[in-house]
């Protein structure tokens, strides 16, 4: 059998179609396995961030009830899960978090300042770290 008779022949169809079948099956795996792994960060980013957010306003709640520095239970155990999962987080979303959990309890040091006055500016910075967090998440409103 010559070259040009195999290119001709059954059998040159079968390998071709058994490769282009092959390529594509690879091809294809490979673009849903990037989907799904993406989809799966962003849900876990979602958990992170929430749960973040509600640390934060756990926090608050702490001090709004004169434990100033003494963080509940529930408090303590969600840090402690936000550690475990913040390696899901974004680097830019995790420091603006770590940052204002430091604002948060350090914002009751200072006696000058009327009770209200600091429960308001601890929402501030609340709220700005949960427009923070729809922005990445490119949720709108």
């Amino acid at each position: 059998m010559t070259l040009a008779e195999f290119f001709q022949s059954q059998l040159f169809g079968i390998i071709l179609g058994g490769l282009l079948t092959g390529g594509f099956t690879l091809l294809s795996e490979n673009i849903r396995f990037n989907r799904e792994q993406k989809i799966y960060l962003k849900r876990k980013r979602e958990s992170l961030y929430q749960m973040m957010y509600e640390l934060v306003m756990r926090i608050e709640h702490d001090i709004r009830n004169n434990k100033k520095d003494i963080l509940s239970k529930s408090s303590k155990d969600l840090w402690n899960e936000i550690q475990n999962e913040s390696i899901y987080g974004k680097q830019v979303t995790m420091n603006y978090f770590y940052k204002l959990c430091e604002k948060l309890d350090s914002s009751f040091e200072d006696e000058t300042k009327e009770m209200l006055d600091k429960h308001i500016e601890n929402n501030t910075k609340i709220l700005e770290f949960y427009a923070h967090i729809k922005k990445e998440l490119g949720i709108k409103d």
